[in-house]
Formats: C-alpha cells, sequence, structure tokens
C-alpha cells in the first residue's frame, strides 16, 4: 500500500476503530520540513498565486493588530531559506503566500485571537472571516467541538514555546478533487445522488509553531478517491462507521447529512462494509 517512493499513504493512521468522536490528538512535528519547498509544490503554487490574484478577498486578511505578527512570518520564511528576502514594500502576507507552499493562519497568544490569515484552499469555511475573532469564536461554529476539547486546545496553544511544532489531520469528505472549498465558490455538494466515483477524502494536514507573541498554524490539504481506501479493508470499514456514527449536528456541519446513506451504499459497491 507503498507508493512508488515507499512511504504509507497520507490517510493511514487516521481512522481508529470505534464510533466518530472530536479528539485532541496532537504528535510532534518538524517545522521548518512542513513549510519547506516540495517536488510538486510546482503546480501548488501556481494555483495558490492565481487565486491571490482572482479572488484575493476570499483568501487572505490581516488585523490592525496584525502587521508585526506577520513581519516574524517573514523573519521565520527567510530564516528557513524557504522563500527570498523580500525587496522594499513586499513584506506583506499576500507575497509571502505566493512564495510559501502552506496556508497559514496566525494566532494572537496573548489575545487567542486570529490576527491574520491567507488561506487558499480552505475546507468549506471562510477564512477572511476568521481575523479578528477568537478562537473560540470560530470554533463555536463547529459543533460540539468548545464544550468537548475546547479548553485543551485554548490551553496548548498559550504554552506552545518557541521551537517546538506539532501536527495532526482533520478528515472531511468532498465531491471532487478541488482544493479550493471556500463556500463562496458553491462547489457541488455531498447529497444522496452521489456516486462513488464523485466521492473524495480530504485531509487538511496541521502544524502549529510558536512565532515571538503568537502561534503559526501551517495547512496543507491532500485529496484522493474515497475508492483508495478500499485497499485496507479495517480502514474501509472504520470510514464506514465514522460517516455512520457522526452525530446529525456534525453531519450537517461536515456537509454530508444528507449523503450518509448514500455514502455507505456506494463504498459498499467496492468493498463489504459491515454494518
Amino acid at each position: 500500500m507503498s507508493d512508488a517512493q515507499g512511504r504509507e499513504p497520507f490517510w493511514k493512521g487516521l481512522f481508529a476503530d470505534g464510533d466518530f468522536g472530536w479528539v485532541f490528538r496532537m504528535r510532534l512535528g518538524d517545522a521548518e520540513a512542513f513549510f519547506a519547498p516540495r517536488e510538486d509544490g510546482g503546480a501548488l503554487l501556481a494555483e495558490k498565486r492565481r487565486w491571490l490574484e482572482e479572488r484575493p478577498e476570499l483568501c487572505a486578511a490581516v488585523a490592525p493588530e496584525g502587521g508585526a505578527l506577520v513581519e516574524r512570518l517573514w523573519e521565520r520564511a527567510v530564516e528557513w531559506g524557504h522563500v527570498p528576502p523580500p525587496g522594499q514594500g513586499e513584506r506583506d502576507l499576500l507575497h509571502l503566500a505566493r512564495h510559501w507552499e502552506p496556508d497559514v493562519l496566525v494566532l494572537d497568544q496573548e489575545t487567542m485571537s486570529f490576527a491574520a490569515a491567507c488561506v487558499c484552499f480552505p475546507s468549506s469555511w471562510s477564512p477572511e472571516h476568521a481575523v479578528g475573532n477568537s478562537l473560540h469564536e470560530v470554533h463555536e461554529m463547529v459543533p460540539q467541538l468548545n464544550a468537548r476539547i475546547g479548553e485543551k486546545i485554548d490551553s496548548f496553544l498559550r504554552q506552545l514555546q518557541p521551537g517546538k511544532a506539532y501536527c495532526r489531520e482533520n478528515w472531511g469528505f468532498t465531491r471532487s478533487a478541488e482544493r479550493n472549498y471556500h463556500p463562496a465558490l458553491h462547489r457541488p455538494p455531498l447529497d444522496g445522488s452521489v456516486t462513488i466515483d464523485e466521492l473524495h477524502l480530504r485531509v487538511e494536514q496541521q502544524l502549529f509553531t510558536a512565532i515571538p507573541g503568537g502561534v503559526l498554524m501551517g495547512i496543507r490539504i491532500e485529496t484522493c478517491p474515497l475508492a483508495d481506501l478500499a485497499v485496507d479493508p479495517g480502514i474501509w470499514h472504520s470510514v464506514a462507521e465514522k460517516i455512520r456514527t457522526m452525530p446529525e449536528d456534525v453531519a450537517t456541519y461536515k456537509g454530508l447529512r444528507t449523503a450518509r446513506e448514500a455514502m455507505r451504499r456506494e463504498m459498499r459497491t467496492i468493498a463489504p462494509i459491515g454494518g
């Protein structure tokens, strides 16, 4: 099940046995490696630059107090050697985003509010509306999240120290492999007519690291046809169970409330799922 380079598929380890539930699980990461250019990064940057040119208002925003944190982002990116040193007047967030592959959000570590964001590939949310709001306010749209693990997330980010990095994944499903799922683009929704050929797994690979006065969050998007997961019967069954046991409000938030029966039906055309 490895690729040509011997790497495990990006979805391995995502789906533990059992019912759906919000979990707070972080592991040590490497911030410099996460933000470093990758072999396939050319196509990614080309698409980012296209969205930044065509619809910048959907991608980026900086709060009035966020300028200093954007400066520190530049310092970190140049220190790592990932971007060319900026010229006069080029130390803005949009210019950085044209050179840095991951999407970014910056949290003010004192107020726990979002000070800046440049997200060209959001997963059905509006990054420009997050800036200026607190972490708790942004997470209010996610059913049950604040009540179950909100305090753990807040405490973790407040205590994050420079030099440390942690990563996690957030998964969902879409009806295409498109990277940009901003609500304003009105991508085709998941519903009862969806077919297995349309179903895609979408994963946000997230990394968190401290910068002076703030927290940098990087996001990389990975997608694949959902049918690819059928090569591992255990994961295939676990995915089906997560879909079946997801609470109604969470299923609505994730955009698959009216598609769940169809998704499981379509999964059975590939391999048994049990249940």
